[in-house]
């Protein structure tokens, strides 16, 4: 009988350097190709488009629900903890190594949204997704005639 392997793994999300949410998790079986697969990339891009879909939807209930004082005053929007950019980061990391890192720009939401992000709706299913691509068998290793597995 195979001996399952199982390998620690990290979903990290933050703003700027600011954690926003970790979280650790097993995965048995796990497929070290998973980690260049077409699956894991499309999956990350994914749960990116999941939570600036959120974003978007928390932005217009906020603006609404203050179109009175964002119009008398527009500065409201403009407030922030840094003057300079800020992004999301999602992470995936086995111990400190980085499997995958995608960022997407946080200014454009209104810092009463980006500062009170909340993933823990969608956070079982993100995890779920991540464990089941590194521990499938059959995975994609060639985007438009590349070969990732190098």
């Amino acid at each position: 009988m195979k001996e399952e392997q199982v390998v620690k793994m990290e979903f990290l999300l933050t703003l700027n350097n600011n954690i926003v949410v970790q979280r650790f998790y097993n995965v048995k079986n796990y497929n070290p190709q998973a980690r260049r697969s077409v699956e894991l990339t499309q999956f990350l891009k994914y749960v990116e488009e999941m939570l600036s879909d959120d974003l978007k939807m928390k932005t217009v209930t906020y603006m609404m629900d203050n179109q009175d004082a964002i119009f008398d005053d527009p500065d409201i929007l403009n407030t922030s903890n840094t003057d300079g950019p800020e992004y999301f980061n999602l992470y995936v990391k086995i111990s400190d190594e980085i499997i995958l890192h995608r960022i997407f720009d946080a200014k454009i939401y209104p810092p009463k949204v980006r500062y009170t992000v909340d993933v823990r709706p969608s956070l079982k299913s993100i995890l779920k997704g991540l464990t089941d691509i590194f521990s499938y068998e059959n995975l994609t290793h060639t985007y438009m005639g590349y070969d990732l597995s190098r």
